[in-house]
């Protein structure tokens, strides 16, 4: 009877310590070991003691006990599970005929204890599917997730953010330099005459130099700032944190690498320019955000005006 309460605390705190271990967001290797660790000790204490039981009793109730708790707690893989309910039957096999003499009761209990390894080994194997049923769910619910909200948020041809994200950014910029009083810029620039490389080469080949230019103008921007396209050969650039000048002379830079920049689509060598319009963000009307881009787009309006290829920018003095 002693033994069975020193086996009953013995469980309980391995239960409490794997209880804590499935809590954790992230399993590390070391974790993973030390599961595995607490399973060979709870087997090897049950085995131990059934194995002293049968001096004074014929049950095998500490055996069929680990192996189900075993079996129904621990998330086993089923390969790892059947080898250390192998390991554990054959240790228990050779164990008990240490304290008993009587054959017909060691019979009856080794396949007693076959009984009760496929117990747990069936309870291991259904909790094994369950939790990775879960978790397979839960990464396809993930990615069924974060499509939508790529299909949302982000153009398909460049992978940039669209017009409804852009629109969310602003917003929430439009607060901050409410709140902290600092200035932001607006550029939006089109690529003059883009029509006739679709003309002239086919839309496969202008989708290709919008996506080389959509990662040409990233890669010549601040982190901080945010690019989005706008349909068509329309891109927008947002500048946290930087005064009307700065963004025309950032985009009068763009402009310039542009340029020089020469798109290569398979034997294809094609250069561009682009029209760009600045304009502040402050100048906003703070009623009407949904139309944040109006200003930056008669800046760029003005500048395919004057010949393209060219910087405008619009503030509270421009006609």
């Amino acid at each position: 009877m002693g033994s069975h309460f020193v086996l009953l605390l013995f469980l309980i705190v391995l239960f409490l310590v794997t209880h804590r271990l499935r809590n954790k967001k992230k399993a590390g290797l070391n974790m993973y070991l030390l599961q595995y660790l607490v399973v060979l000790v709870i087997m090897a204490t049950g085995i131990v003691i059934v194995t002293f039981d049968q001096l004074v009793t014929t049950n095998i109730t500490p055996f069929i006990l680990i192996c189900v708790i075993v079996g129904a707690i621990f998330i086993i893989r089923p390969l790892i599970s059947f080898i250390i309910f192998l390991i554990s039957y054959i240790a228990y096999y050779f164990s008990i005929a240490m304290t008993i003499s009587d054959p017909e009761i060691l019979l009856s209990n080794r396949v007693n204890g076959i009984i009760a390894v496929a117990i747990g080994m069936m309870l291991s194997i259904t909790l094994w599917r369950y939790n990775y049923t879960s978790i397979i769910q839960k990464r396809r619910i993930e990615y069924q997730q974060k499509q939508l909200e790529q299909m949302a948020f982000f153009d398909p041809l460049t992978d940039l953010p669209n017009r409804r994200l852009m629109e969310k950014l602003i917003k929430r910029e439009y607060s901050l330099m409410q709140r902290y009083g600092h200035e932001s810029v607006l550029i939006i620039m089109d690529v003059d005459n883009f029509k006739s490389i679709n003309d002239t080469y086919g839309h496969p080949v202008g989708d290709n130099v919008l996506r080389q230019l959509a990662d040409f103008i990233k890669y010549n921007v601040r982190e901080s700032d945010t690019v989005a396209r706008f349909g068509g050969e329309e891109f927008v650039i947002l500048m946290p944190n930087t005064s009307l000048e700065d963004g025309c002379i950032f985009a009068e830079r763009l402009r310039k690498l542009l340029m020089e920049k020469i798109f290569e689509i398979g034997s294809i060598s094609i250069q561009i320019t682009s029209s760009f319009g600045v304009s502040s963000i402050r100048d906003i009307n703070c009623q009407c955000l949904e139309d944040y881009y109006y200003l930056a787009d008669k800046a760029l309006y003005l500048a395919k005006q004057r010949g393209k290829n060219r910087v405008e920018r619009y503030s509270e003095n421009t006609e």
